[in-house]
């Protein structure tokens, strides 16, 4: 017999459990670096509870978003496994797919900005605090654009290579809406503030979304780098701009721009899809009332079924990820090497006896490998749960005890 996922001979590509490591690991040598970065303040006297410097927040971002490419570099060493080299970020994409998605980002925005808000009003009903994004930008024109590169460009690179890169592409070996969902969730818990825990969540998916289809980290970077300069804008404009709502004007207005996010959303989406095929070369349908279709079909169990299936086998196609063809449940391999060959002259007693041992080891090495296939589902999801527990308890810190 033989053993079958060794990686210094036969790779099988990421598991769930590495998207859960990869996690894991950008979690922890994120708070190792902002540690090492507060004590560094401390010792040089730098006044970051008052009055943070912005060229701190600058430091602060660089730190950030190193330690997260640096948690990917190491978990990768430590089981042996190329996932930086494998996040796609070198693969192109085609023009059509690059013009559209700023106007996914926007409409993203438009979606998901109302709900972000709507949650933050509840969380401070319940906790009686009003839960912030604080963005130290600066008040020189020099200072905001200097701000806007460092706090877009470098989260589109360290949390690409993280979320999308290495924990998505690791949970879709499960299957791809389920990477889409999880990466936007443990996207959004990893920010550890419920001021972003919606956005981000919805945001994640759509950047998993986008990386999925395009088949390049520089589709989702792109995405990232769009919505976090918008992030910036808007936050300039709300320090300079004072506009006084009722509650009856402010909740219309938010009703009318999610619905128009979400619909523009929608259809937007379907386009990035027929552009990456297109560009792709991959067959499509050509009826042109199939979005309507499609909808329709999410009102009834077996059409949510189908839109599933559809879904995901587009995503595989588009992504074109080769470890998806492997199969990672077996571990070991009969290999008919270790049988003995038969001799002609020994009797039919001794050769039924040989056979009778042939198949009952057979049989050991079937059981074994159900087992070590049992252990590996059981460690994926204990990885998961462990990982996401993890972030879960900072965020419910930072909810009541922050």
């Amino acid at each position: 017999m033989k053993k079958l996922e060794n990686v210094t001979n036969n790779y099988f590509g990421p598991r769930v459990s590495d998207g859960a490591g990869t996690f894991i690991a950008g979690f922890v040598f994120l708070y190792v670096f902002q540690i090492i970065l507060l004590i560094a303040a401390y010792l040089f006297k730098v006044d970051i509870a008052n009055n943070m410097p912005v060229w701190f927040t600058w430091m602060m971002t660089v730190v950030n978003q190193g330690s997260l490419v640096f948690g990917v570099f190491v978990y990768g060493k430590m089981v042996n496994k190329p996932l930086i080299k494998e996040t796609k970020i070198t693969n192109k994409i085609g023009v059509k797919s690059m013009l559209i998605i700023p106007a996914i980002v926007v409409a993203s925005i438009m979606a998901f900005l109302p709900l972000a808000t709507g949650f933050v009003k509840l969380i401070e009903l319940i906790t009686h605090k009003a839960p912030s994004v604080n963005m130290a930008i600066g008040n020189q024109w020099w200072e905001i654009i200097i701000s806007m590169v460092f706090l877009s460009v470098l989260p589109a690179i360290g949390e690409e290579i993280l979320f999308r890169g290495s924990v998505a592409r690791g949970l879709k070996r499960k299957n791809y809406l389920f990477a889409i969902i999880m990466s936007g969730f443990m996207f959004s818990i990893f920010h550890g503030n419920p001021a972003q825990t919606v956005h981000q969540f919805f945001i994640g998916m759509i950047f998993a979304y986008v990386y999925f289809v395009t088949g390049s980290l520089l589709g989702s970077a792109l995405a990232h780098f769009l919505n976090n300069a918008l992030a910036v804008v808007l936050e300039v404009a709300q320090n300079n701009l004072e506009i006084n709502l009722t509650l009856g004007a402010e909740i219309g207005i938010y009703v009318a721009m999610s619905i128009c996010g979400i619909v523009a959303l929608y259809f937007l989406l379907r386009c990035l899809m027929k552009f990456s095929k297109e560009e792709k070369g991959v067959a499509q349908n050509t009826d042109k009332m199939a979005w309507a279709k499609d909808l329709g079909k999410a009102f009834t169990i077996q059409g949510i079924k189908d839109n599933y299936n559809r879904l995901n086998s587009s995503l595989k196609t588009l992504f074109n990820d080769e470890c998806d063809n492997w199969s990672i449940d077996g571990d070991i391999e009969i290999d008919s090497s270790w049988k003995k060959t038969e001799d002609l002259s020994t009797d039919n007693d001794t050769q039924n006896n040989e056979k009778e041992k042939d198949n009952k080891i057979e049989d050991l090495l079937v059981k074994a490998n159900k087992e070590t296939i049992r252990k590996r589902k059981r460690f994926d999801i204990i990885s998961m749960i462990v990982a996401v527990g993890l972030a879960l308890c900072v965020w419910v810190f930072n909810l009541f005890l922050a």
